[in-house]
């Protein structure tokens, strides 16, 4: 099922701020997230995410992975930008931890995700 066909009505408004450090990942969730209808924004490490999130953007849901280069990992970079931003909608993706080991409010999506399963998550969230 293709992208355009998990499109759902209102999703304009509402913008993804990606943060993945691998080109390729990063590129293919944004084709999905834009291709759905969403407002897209991205940042290869956490520290350009920071920046973005300290700019006037709104910003609906924070998509992050957790192990990325940098003083801070996708954890962290979800802890700061719940407490600058409360009513932000956080998804954590990785390959390589559990449910357990989230941070409080946060929503968890395990690599490898389908871009239902993505847009599923995202729309909950942004919801």
């Amino acid at each position: 099922m293709s992208s355009k066909a998990l499109y759902e009505e209102g999703e304009l408004s509402k913008c993804v701020l990606v943060v993945e450090d691998e080109p390729l990942i990063r590129l293919l969730v944004i084709d999905i997230l834009s291709e759905a209808g969403f407002e897209v924004l991205e940042a290869q490490d956490p520290a350009e995410a920071l920046t973005v999130l300290k700019s006037d953007e709104q910003i609906d849901v924070l998509l992050t992975d957790v192990r990325m280069p940098g003083c801070i990992d996708g954890f962290e970079l979800a802890e700061v930008a719940k407490r600058s931003r409360p009513k932000l909608g956080v998804i954590v993706t990785s390959g390589y931890i559990a449910r357990g080991d989230l941070p409080s409010g946060t929503n968890f999506l395990h690599k490898p995700f389908s871009a239902s399963d993505l847009l599923k998550r995202v729309r909950q969230v942004a919801a």
